[in-house]
């Protein structure tokens, strides 16, 4: 499919983005060693991926005591097989709604069929030849796969992004869809029609195909079907693509999920499934809350300055609101996960998850339903990527959960809170480890490793700052200055005992000799040459830089492999980088 079949801003760049991936992907070795000079330092990638890291010695571990249980990293794995979010109906009923979620009155606002095209197709719905169009019957809206079926599980959901610009919100729901003829490639759409008429068909997921677990109800084989805030059945045509900025009128809709599984034969087919209420108002979409949850006490609080992500999950009206705002970028520092949760049994817990922005799990753990506020250990992901949250379980009887990602403000804290004494100011205090300058292959190499960890094991700031600035030393993939990066206190990021554990712990290999740059690289299984070597792997354990659970699960994933913090220096000496693996 062409980029003129492309329906909106964020499928082209999802598109794009895919395509430059791919190219980059696609490069010889020495033209991707090349790359290196639009970056301002000089020094080898190591075939570095930033879709996948564990910042620090702190991020390689996130724990809150005696609340927070930590499940699997990397990827999400509940045993769970309950449905999510809505359930099986409990007896309890609000005190402060009606157990009927048509009991507020409808939002008013014109009929969505004189917003909308009677028998447009958008492009990419055209060369599906699947039959549909705007305006149709909703009678006429079934399935054509036979063995094919659809299921929504869960409430409809908004993701809202706030990161520069306009803000832009799509919604998500999650389903399960399954067959036995074909195979299913693409995620599937919501299909929003009114007073029997289809008014929206959903996004072209046909434009960055990409499967993705849901935000809300992650458990089992669910995926997330796709929509957006626009219908795309009121199209502003151009020349190459068609764009939509249309939004549905407040009111009550049908949302049914439309899955697209290509059969054996070729053909493209529909599995659709039962049809959902969903309500939209001034606040977004709704789903009717029916008998779960209950009368909610808890609030979330006010946004503060830095904040990246919050998530608020509301069962205590009518209708669930269920929200993702995506705020910003991690730039400087080290969040922490703050959340609340509230429900009619108070032994409920809600499973949740951070995410990297690439979709994959990078921690998660259990949020107490007891009304209590829970604040994790710092957050460190590496990297400049948004981190976001996932619902992995929720309970039926929760009435209210709130989570947000922001700076430490105070607070009760996970296992690194003291409880009010002051904690000591560096990570390496007390740290009993020693150089061995045969870790390093390049004697320039090892004599600028040696002052490192001499500088580290010291706590000594302004040495380190001056090794760096001396160099131009890239950080944190340039998100952040030397002075930020060896700034003390350094008990949130780790950074003084990481380099120490890298340079003393393991041993350096060479890599980017291609590219006529050569550099030693700790640890060595960071690069391709070892990356499946066993001693590579327990070295990066026995530093301490890794559990041996993290260790393993990073080794089992063939694509991304060690996503730790890495150190660069060249054979000269020169001090090219310290960041995660990319």
């Amino acid at each position: 499919m062409s980029l003129d079949d492309l329906n909106d801003r964020s499928d082209q760049n999802d598109f794009l983005s895919g395509a430059l991936h791919g190219a980059a992907d696609a490069m010889p070795g020495g033209e991707v060693d090349d790359l290196h000079v639009s970056f301002g330092v000089v020094r080898d990638r190591v075939r570095r991926r930033r879709a996948a890291k564990v910042g620090s010695l702190a991020g390689a571990s996130l724990v809150v005591a005696g609340v927070l249980a930590f499940g699997v990293t990397q990827t999400p794995m509940w045993d769970s097989a309950d449905p999510v979010l809505p359930g099986s109906p409990t007896e309890i009923v609000a005190p402060n709604r009606s157990a009927d979620p048509t009991s507020e009155p409808s939002p008013s606002g014109p009929p969505a069929t004189s917003v909308i095209q009677d028998g447009y197709q958008p492009s990419w719905i055209r060369d599906l030849g699947a039959g549909l169009e705007c305006g149709m019957p909703v009678a006429d809206l079934e399935t054509t796969a036979a063995g094919w079926s659809a299921e929504s599980i869960g409430d409809i959901y908004s993701v809202t992004s706030e990161q520069g610009g306009e803000p832009s919100t799509t919604w998500g729901m999650a389903a399960t869809v399954a067959g036995t003829d074909g195979s299913l490639d693409v995620p599937p759409v919501l299909v929003w029609s009114q007073d029997g008429v289809v008014v929206d068909l959903g996004t072209n997921v046909f434009g960055a195909p990409v499967l993705r677990e849901p935000l809300v109800g992650s458990a089992g084989d669910a995926t997330e079907a796709q929509g957006g805030a626009f219908t795309t059945c009121a199209p502003v045509e151009t020349e190459t693509v068609d764009n939509f900025a249309t939004p549905l009128p407040e009111g009550d809709y049908e949302v049914r999920v439309v899955a697209f599984p290509q059969l054996a034969s070729g053909q493209w087919a529909t599995a659709v499934s039962e049809p959902v209420d969903v309500r939209l108002d001034a606040d977004g979409a709704h789903s009717p809350t029916g008998t779960r949850g209950g009368a909610a006490t808890i609030e979330p609080p006010e946004p503060v300055e830095g904040e990246l992500s919050r998530f608020v999950l509301d069962r205590s009206t009518d209708w669930v609101s269920a929200r993702l705002t995506q705020f910003g970028y991690i730039t400087t520092g080290t969040p922490v996960i703050t959340a609340e949760c509230e429900s009619t049994k108070p032994g409920d817990v809600v499973s949740i998850e951070v995410l990297l922005h690439s979709g994959e799990s990078f921690m998660s753990f259990d949020i107490p339903c007891d009304g209590e506020r829970s604040v994790s250990d710092p957050v460190v992901s590496g990297a400049e990527e948004v981190v976001d949250l996932r619902l992995a379980s929720v309970p039926d009887g929760v009435a209210r959960f709130w989570a947000t990602l922001a700076p430490n403000t105070g607070g009760s804290g996970g296992s690194g809170d003291t409880g009010g004494e002051a904690a000591g100011d560096c990570s390496a205090d007390g740290l009993d480890l020693a150089y061995d300058p045969a870790s390093s292959p390049s004697e320039g190499a090892g004599a600028k490793a040696e002052a490192i960890v001499d500088a580290a094991l010291a706590c000594d700031s302004d040495q380190l700052m001056g090794l760096a600035n001396q160099d131009g030393t890239e950080l944190m993939f340039t998100t952040e200055t030397a002075e930020q990066t060896f700034a003390l206190p350094d008990t949130d990021t780790q950074h003084y005992a990481t380099l120490a554990r890298l340079l003393t712990g393991t041993v350096g290999a060479v890599a980017g000799e291609n590219g006529g740059y050569p550099t030693v690289v700790w640890p060595r299984v960071s690069t391709e040459e070892f990356r499946d070597s066993d001693e590579a792997w327990q070295e990066v354990v026995d530093a301490g830089l890794l559990t041996q659970e993290q260790a393993d699960a990073q080794r089992a994933d063939t694509t991304f492999g060690y996503t730790g913090m890495v150190i660069g220096i060249g054979e000269d000496g020169t001090w090219r980088y310290y960041s995660a693996s990319d």
